[in-house]
């Protein structure tokens, strides 16, 4: 099993911990980008403050926009990278999903009644956009899923076939 994945198991409890993935030499090179970037979109802000048309303005602010959503994706991937780690844990009817980054989480909870199975995560998505969310700047190559009525809940980040497979036969024994 990956050393980034811990499973503690107790009577009553099972917890399984995942930390993010990390590469040095790819987390040096997306400090690099967010450095250039910043400074990049820092620049057309300050093109606000000089005297050009009302439509280059539009231009500027439109680039603004995207600049600000990429600046947060990838600086939120970063963090995530750095400091990020999932919790699942099953104890006391449910199971609760953790997902914390330094010392942020989000926490979302199931009663085990509402989980009709735990299964690999199915992407549908079309290949190029598939390519481009399963890079290391973005989060979004899950493994495992929570199916409910009328949801699936993606979880495991990052973990390969082997550890997805044994993490939820862990979680499939621990639930009977």
């Amino acid at each position: 099993m990956d050393s980034r994945i811990k499973i503690e198991k107790k009577e009553n409890r099972i917890e399984v911990l995942i930390k993010a993935f990390y590469d040095e030499k790819k987390q040096k090179m997306l400090l690099v980008w967010i450095f250039l970037f910043s400074i990049c979109g820092l620049s057309i802000v300050t093109q606000f403050f000089e005297d050009y048309e009302q439509s280059l303005k539009i231009v500027f602010g439109v680039y603004v926009a995207f600049w600000l959503f990429f600046e947060f994706k990838v600086i939120y991937a970063y963090r995530w990278r750095k400091y990020g780690e999932e919790k699942i844990i099953i104890e006391d009817n449910k199971l609760t999903l953790i997902k914390k980054i330094g010392k942020r989480e989000v926490t979302q909870a199931y009663s085990l009644n509402e989980i009709k199975k735990i299964d690999f995560f199915k992407d549908h998505g079309v290949s190029f956009i598939k390519s481009m969310n399963t890079s290391y700047w973005n989060i979004n190559k899950y493994h495992l899923a929570l199916h409910l009525e009328n949801a699936v809940i993606p979880f495991a980040i990052d973990i390969g076939n082997k550890d997805a497979k044994k993490i939820i036969n862990e979680l499939l024994k621990f639930q009977k």
